[in-house]
């Protein structure tokens, strides 16, 4: 595998995760009712863990490929001194502060006694995606119109993580509506998902197109082009997504009064399928993130 390759692989999983954990922390702690909540988080403390080890892990590893693609290859992955030129350029100022915010989240975790550690993760974990909307494509204007686009770009992040960050939550939540003690507040918790998540669908629509426009900056003047054939192939997947969503809320949630089993076993292969594209989404965008907008 070359390094750029492993490049993308590794934003592909840096991006995954880290939205994951955003997402997981916002369903368990605030979606949650008071009581409901520390059971949820505990049924999710293991993807949480997870999320926020590969978080660290692929962030550190991002920046030794990048040493390595712009150094003299493989052998400047481990090399101090081309870590350190790294994070004296405009991507590395980022970087180095994205890396540490990485970095406490999974400490913060692993301090069992900790009061709030999973409020202090969630906030780490938005840091941590606001600070990615400061470098790549979505960062190429200066003044004023950068700050639209970076401002735009990170609510853009946001409102994804929470759709994508949700979905297995979602899955771990819905065991609890058969268990009469937690039925009512699962429940709830499901009904604020849902309601919330319309405005962040909605939100990732209007961001992502505004994000498009403000790169792109002109309709496309060759349709062969990976960049355009990449977004193209994002967008419609993206409009998938959204249509097994409204599938999923429209049919299948009406279907739980009459066929309750049938329905949330539907409901199950839905969020699956959903969750499923939602990665080919970040894979696709990872790919093309790296290719120039023409």
């Amino acid at each position: 595998m070359s390094l750029a390759s492993l490049f993308v692989v590794c934003r592909f999983v840096h991006f995954a995760s880290v939205m994951q954990l955003f997402g997981a922390c916002v369903f368990s702690r605030l979606l949650a009712p008071a009581g409901f909540s520390q059971v949820l988080t505990g049924k999710n403390q293991t993807l949480i863990l997870a999320s926020a080890v590969l978080s660290a892990l692929t962030a550190f590893l991002m920046l030794a490929v990048q040493a390595g693609v712009m150094g003299n290859g493989w052998a400047d992955t481990t090399n101090p001194t081309v870590w350190l030129l790294i994070l004296m350029t405009t991507f590395g100022e980022v970087w180095r502060w994205h890396m540490l915010l990485a970095v406490v989240a999974l400490l913060v975790l692993l301090l069992d006694g900790l009061p709030g550690r999973y409020l202090i993760v969630l906030l780490l974990s938005t840091g941590m995606l606001l600070s990615l909307a400061l470098i790549g494509h979505a960062a190429i204007h200066q003044g004023t119109m950068g700050i639209v686009q970076r401002s735009n770009h990170g609510l853009h992040l946001l409102s994804a993580a929470y759709w994508l960050g949700s979905l297995l939550p979602l899955l771990s939540c819905m065991s609890f509506t058969h268990q009469p003690a937690h039925r009512a507040a699962a429940i709830t918790t499901l009904l604020r998902f849902s309601t919330l998540g319309h405005i962040a669908v909605a939100l990732v629509v209007v961001t992502g197109v505004i994000n498009g426009l403000m790169i792109l900056q002109h309709w496309p003047s060759d349709w062969r082009s990976p960049y355009w054939l990449l977004l193209l192939a994002k967008v419609l997947l993206v409009a998938l997504m959204i249509g097994v969503a409204l599938f999923n809320r429209y049919r299948l949630v009406p279907q739980l009064a009459k066929q309750p089993e049938q329905a949330q076993r539907n409901m199950i292969y839905v969020c699956w399928l959903e969750f499923a594209l939602a990665l080919l989404v970040i894979a696709l965008v990872s790919l093309f993130a790296t290719l120039p907008p023409n």
